[in-house]
Formats: structure tokens, sequence, C-alpha cells
């Protein structure tokens, strides 16, 4: 009786043995059948692969140890030969999988007829390259639509598209567009992510509301004089070094971080006391260019991401950001109302509202979300308004004779609700927000089940499609004389310059908009008001603004080089 229960073990290790010990071309070409196969039957079904990809690449590891552990334990090879067949098995299943995967998206892909280039059609990795390249994959996105037409294949299922009728469909409120995997880099649940990174929609519309009281006028009212007391600090640095070059890249990031720091958590980073860059936002910092080249294969990141030590520049950062939630939460007073953006998060998350983040992880998301989002994107504007103004002597001497109008007793004069009113400061703000948007490639989305027809062009579903914001903003089919800085045609010029009805997406719209665009309309106005009614400035001697102008980097959101300019008082 025992001899017959155990038979079958015996005789199934004895079946393992053959086939291990079985000629080696029959095993390749055996696992290259497997490889296509997993193909066929995997990958070109509706399971979304790219989210479970960690988790398949961990099968796939254990398979093949598995397999090296069977060969060494049960057959006659040396350890050496026997990794030497299991790399050439799991060589061969690679050989198939990947030839499979290539022919199929050149020769049969529902996107197979878009133009585009190879590499792109192939891999995703192809994109990682054109963005890591320069680090300007505006530029390279710019170059391809130029060769390729409107619709441009950027990716194995990607479709970047410079048409104005695309934008409502992607992005507007009747959109039956998706966020992208690209949004899925942190984490494929919506209850460890940001409300930035959460692609459930309805997850996103409770969590946003939250984020919404954190940003309503009554708040606002509460942020405009700390933002303006930031805006005197900068001052107070161009005051004590008249006539000297100044960093204005450095010190209007300086500038945002230290508002957000304080509007966003109510905490002061100290930048613009000390000159120096908060240790904790320097690591992000540092580090922007590796992310914007991974960001282009948000499964590889979201794998890199997983493995310790990886990320270790971050960590600084995500402690910070955890380190002032868990501050917060101990001095929480239920009774006092919200003073900053972060306290309104966690009055959510203490209550247990429904607009609260679903996780203590999720909540740190979003924590960070308002620092990276709410500073870089303002930061880079401000010097960019800087630069245009220094460049164009004619619009700054017109913004100053607009404030002097409103304000005539000078600083002392100074208020936000005369600010508000001076639209030109809009009209400057808006044509730098064109020319340079603070995010220049955009939001990715996927199509539905049905796809999406854009004029003449069907998109097929479960596409992911993007608009070049940048691209989109300065196409001369839009916008007369696009590629120059013409403030006016925002108010006088408006008719004129036809900008009614043009593509203008640099906080996105819809559902999606950016929910801190009018904190950053506060900052701007104060910090451009304050600057410009009390300075002269101009470039610095040796400076010319042309590394400025062509040097930007698209690392998602928008890195600029230094840019020296000169300050003098002005003479009231």
């Amino acid at each position: 009786m025992s001899t017959m229960q155990l038979s079958p073990s015996v005789v199934s290790l004895a079946d393992l043995r053959a086939v291990l010990e079985s000629d080696l071309l029959s095993l390749a070409a055996s696992a290259a059948g497997f490889g296509l196969l997993s193909h066929v039957s995997l990958f070109r079904t509706s399971f979304p692969v790219e989210d479970y990809l960690f988790v398949l690449f961990s099968i796939y590891a254990v398979a093949v140890l598995s397999t090296a552990y069977a060969y060494i334990a049960l057959t006659q090879f040396s350890v050496a030969q026997a990794l030497l067949r299991v790399v050439l098995i799991a060589s061969a299943f690679n050989t198939g999988l990947i030839s499979s995967i290539g022919i199929y998206r050149l020769f049969f892909h529902r996107l197979h007829h878009f133009p585009g280039p190879v590499g792109a059609k192939l891999s995703r990795f192809y994109n990682a390259y054109l963005a890591g390249k320069d680090l300007q994959y505006n530029v390279e996105i710019a170059r391809l639509h130029h060769e390729y037409g409107d619709f441009v294949r950027t990716g194995p299922r990607e479709i970047c598209i410079v048409r104005k009728s695309a934008i409502s469909l992607l992005f507007g409120p009747q959109s039956k567009c998706s966020k992208s995997p690209w949004y899925a880099h942190i984490s494929t649940n919506p209850k460890y992510c940001s409300v930035h990174h959460t692609r459930d929609y309805d997850d996103h519309r409770m969590r946003r509301k939250a984020w919404d009281r954190g940003f309503n006028v009554k708040s606002l009212g509460i942020y405009e004089p700390r933002v303006k007391s930031k805006a005197d600090l900068l001052a107070a640095h161009v005051a004590k070094n008249l006539g000297q070059p100044i960093d204005v890249t450095a010190w209007t990031m300086f500038l945002s971080f230290d508002i957000m720091g304080d509007v966003g958590f109510g905490k002061d980073f100290h930048n613009l006391t000390t000159g120096v860059e908060h240790p904790a936002i320097k690591g992000v910092h540092d580090h922007m260019a590796a992310g914007a080249t991974l960001l282009q294969v948000p499964w590889f990141l979201y794998i890199l991401c997983r493995i310790p030590g990886a990320v270790s520049s971050y960590r600084s950062f995500f402690k910070w950001c955890a380190d002032e939630i868990e501050r917060k939460q101990k001095a929480w007073d239920a009774n006092s109302y919200p003073e900053d953006v972060v306290s309104w998060l966690l009055k959510a998350y203490v209550e247990k509202s429904a607009s609260a983040a679903p996780s203590r992880l999720a909540l740190n998301e979003d924590s960070r979300a308002v620092i990276i989002a709410g500073s870089e994107t303002t930061a880079t504007t401000l010097a960019t308004v800087l630069y245009y103004l220094a460049k164009h002597q004619s619009v700054l001497a017109k913004l100053q004779r607009k404030l002097d109008e409103a304000m005539p007793g000078g600083a002392d004069d100074w208020s936000y609700d005369k600010v508000k009113d001076i639209s030109f400061i809009d009209d400057i703000i808006n044509e730098t927000l064109r020319l340079r948007p603070a995010v220049m490639t955009g939001g990715y989305r996927v199509t539905p089940a049905e796809g999406l027809q854009v004029d003449e062009v069907h998109i097929p579903g479960d596409t992911i499609v993007f608009v070049p914001v940048q691209l989109i903003q300065t196409d001369e089919r839009y916008y007369e004389e696009a590629k120059e800085f013409i403030p006016e045609r925002w108010s006088e010029k408006r008719h004129e310059m036809k900008t009614d009805g043009a593509p203008f997406i640099p906080f996105l719209t819809g559902p999606y908009i950016c929910p801190g665009k009018n904190l950053a309309m506060i900052s701007l106005r104060t910090s451009i008001s304050t600057i410009a009614q009390q300075y002269n400035f101009s470039f610095a001697p040796g400076e010319t603004g042309e590394a400025f102008e062509t040097g930007a980097l698209d690392t998602f959101t928008t890195s600029l080089p230094p840019l020296q300019l000169a300050f003098q008082r002005r003479e009231m």
C-alpha cells in the first residue's frame, strides 16, 4: 500500500528529471513557444498588465530560480552546466515573448497605421531615451510632430495629439477618458496614493472636496498676507544686493517653497532668510532628471521604487512631510479654524469625512503633492515672468505705469485688492504660461472602450493619449505671432490677434483642473507687483538670457537654468 502511495511521486520526479535532461534545443523551442503563448494569452487581453508587472516579474524570477534549483537538485549536471541551461531556457522564453510583442506592435496592433518612429512603436524605453538624452522631451515631441503630423504614435499604445478639438475630449467635464498608467508609478491602489495620482474618478471627486476647502475664498484671504510677507523678504534681499547679479531662478524657488511651507503646512523653510535650499527639498531637485526619464516607463519606476534604497535621495523629503503630518495631528484642535492647506486635509482625515484621504499613506502622499505641485510650478513661472520683463523693457515700463496709477503712494500704498484689479498683470502671467507652461508636455489619459473621434481621426479604445501643452499653445494655427511675447493679446489686442477660443490649458481644465490655481495667481500677482513696483531690472552684465530661453528642461515640471538679473531702486 505504501509503495503504491509513493510511486506517483517517484514517477513525477523521474519525469521531471527526464525533461530537464532532454535535448537543449527542444527545451529552448518549448520555452520560446511558451513565451509567445504568454503574450497571446495574457498581454493581448484586457487584463491591466502594466498594473501587475511587479507581480509578473516576481513570478518570473521565482520560476527561473525554481528551475535552477531543480536542475542542481535533480540532475547530474554540474552547477555551471545547470545554470547555463537555465540561462539559455530563460533567454529562449524572453526571445519568444519579445519577438511576439515586437511583431504584434509593428504590424498587427490597433495603432499600427498611426505614423511615428519605430522605436516608439516597439517600447516606451525609446521615450525614456528621448526624455533623458537632453532632458527636453518637449522639444523632441515638437520635432516628431513636425515630421509626422498632428497625430503621432509616441508609444506602443500611445498617441500624441496636436489638435485644439482634442482638449475638451481629453480633459473637459464630459470627457469619458480616464487617467493613464503614468499616474500609477506611486501605487496602483487609490488607497495609497495622492489625489493627484489616483486614477479612480469617484475617489478623486470626493477627495478633491477637502482640497477645495483648503483653497476656498476664506482660506485664500488668510493666505494673502502671508504670501505678501514672503514677497517682501524677496524684495528685502534685492534691496541688499542692488546692482549685483541675482540668480532669480534660485531666489524665486526659495520664495515659492517658503510660501508653500507656510500656507501649505504652517511651517517656514527659511529659504529666503538663509539663501540656502532646505535639505529635504534639495534631494528632490537633485534627482529630477532621473525621475523625468524614468517617468516615461511608469511600470519600471514603480518596480524600482520597491527596491530598498532605490529612492533614498527622496527619503528626507518623505520623512519631513510624514513628520509634519504627525506633528500637526498630535497638536490637532478640532475647534480651531484650519489656517493651512494640510490642516484642511488632516481635518477631513481626523473627522473621517467622505472627502478624506483613505489611509495615512495617502495623506502623506497628499502632503508631498502640496509642496511639489504648489512650489515648482509657481517658481518657474515667476522666474520666466522676470525674464520676459527684463527682455522686454517696454512691457516692464507699462506694468510700472499701471502699478503707479493704481497705487500712487508706492510700496506703502500696496494692497492685494488693488493689485488683482490690474488686468495687465494677468495678461503678463497668461502670456508667460502660454509660452512656457510649468508643465510643458501634459497629462496622460486613456480613451474609453469605444474609442475617441478627434475631427477626422478615430483613436481606438484603451489608447493612451495626450496633448503637449507648450506645443499646442505656440501653434501658429491658433495664435497670431505664436512664438512672440505679446501680453496685450489677452486684453486690448484680443480680437485683433484672435485669442478667443485658442487652446490655453496651463492649469488643465475640467474635473482635474489644478486645485491650487487661485493660490498660484495670488502668489504671482503679489510677487510681480511687489518687485516691479519697487525696482527696475535688466540682464546683469554678461547675461544675455539666451541660455535661459533655450535651456529649460522638461522634468515633468519645468526646470530652469540660472538667470542673472541686476536690480535698481525706482525713483518714485
